[in-house]
């Protein structure tokens, strides 16, 4: 019977000491979110690291929980206050902060949990956010790509509810594109460009796939953009200009056609169609191309030389032709013709030089003429 109470007194003993250790590491963690509040960073860090490194307190979710608040409001107030000691309290600290919030929902995946993390969660976030446009005006495009793929993870990837961040998306996209990191540029892209978001996304994309050398589907992006977008100027312009490289003025001139059908009056679809035919020799379609541009844009001065150089071209290839005659009568009415298209560039040229304030480019340009 007494060795039934001692034993009944020792394990009470046992279990009173680690209660009375327990609440004394409680009370740790309340003073390393008091030392929060009264911005004693480097102290609270002090007691945080210690409990963490504690094997009877490392696995508290209390206590990586402190340690991701200590991170994240040091590197909030760094940033107010401008205090580079407090945004590099730890290495990588925004990362500190989520990896923290990580292992403590880990700890404690219930609920409670996750209603403390929610509003932690989307301000990490949001600061992510602004880290990433810090790096990016600075230059510094990989660390900025980091960033915004570390704040799209939390969004994204997280308990939060789903969420779709089309900025946040674009801005990683962006700034893969100026760290060249053409396969996380492409992905971002190709996320955006399915959702339709901008006609300047599908040109990026296009230009990537084009760099990857994959023309099929560089070709079939900007197309489905084309299809897509209203403002899609700019994605007609730089598919044109890809046909013309590759001397697919058909192909060119059926996206024209199919441009000026939905949108008749839009002098630069008018405009592309003329540098087509003049890529093609057929300086009269050209001219009559251009003659539509100077419709409907009167103030258009290019448009007047592009006749004029077409008018010229005309000359210049009746000219050539007529040296391969023999007949002095045929001769001469090759001769009069190429003198009347000589004459219609002059007249052309004419209507710019008559125009006050012409630049130095557009009097350059006369005078080559």
């Amino acid at each position: 019977m007494k060795k039934v109470v001692f034993l009944f007194l020792f394990f009470a003993f046992l279990f009173g000491g680690c209660s009375a250790v327990s609440r004394l590491q409680k009370a740790e963690i309340v003073t390393v979110f008091h030392l929060i509040e009264a911005k004693r960073y480097n102290e609270a860090k002090g007691v945080v690291e210690e409990l963490i490194n504690d094997e009877n307190t490392s696995t508290w979710s209390r206590v990586w929980y402190s340690r991701g608040s200590l991170a994240h409001a040091a590197w909030r107030e760094g940033l107010r206050t401008n205090d580079a000691r407090l945004l590099e309290l730890y290495p990588n600290q925004l990362d500190v902060s989520f990896e923290s919030f990580e292992k403590a929902l880990e700890l404690e995946p219930g609920g409670r949990m996750k209603r403390r993390l929610t509003p932690r969660y989307i301000q990490l976030a949001n600061d992510f956010y602004t880290f990433g446009e810090r790096h990016f005006r600075r230059g510094n495009f990989a660390e900025a790509l980091k960033a915004f793929e570390q704040g799209l993870k939390i969004i994204e990837e997280s308990f939060l509810p789903p969420k779709t961040d089309t900025i946040l998306i674009y801005n990683a996209g962006l700034a893969a594109f100026e760290s060249r990191n053409w396969d996380r540029a492409a992905h971002h892209f190709t996320r955006l460009h399915g959702f339709g978001h901008s006609a300047g996304v599908t040109r990026l994309l296009f230009e990537l796939h084009l760099a990857a050398g994959d023309t099929i589907t560089a070709e079939n992006t900007i197309l489905e953009g084309i299809e897509k977008h209203n403002d899609n100027e700019q994605l007609i312009m730089a598919l044109t200009e890809w046909y013309l490289e590759r001397n697919s003025t058909t192909d060119a001139l059926r996206i024209l056609e199919n441009a000026i059908t939905v949108n008749p009056d839009n002098p630069i679809f008018h405009n592309l169609k003329g540098f087509v035919f003049q890529k093609k020799g057929d300086n009269r379609n050209a001219i009559a191309s251009f003659q539509k541009v100077v419709i409907l844009t009167p103030d258009d001065l290019q448009a007047y030389i592009h006749i004029a150089t077409c008018y010229y071209n005309i000359g210049v290839g009746i000219d050539e032709n007529a040296r391969m005659l023999t007949n002095i009568s045929q001769v001469r009415q090759e001769r009069e013709r190429s003198a009347h298209a000589y004459a219609e560039a002059i007249e052309w040229l004419d209507k710019v030089y008559a125009r006050n304030n012409l630049s130095r480019d557009y009097l350059q340009k006369l005078y080559q003429l």
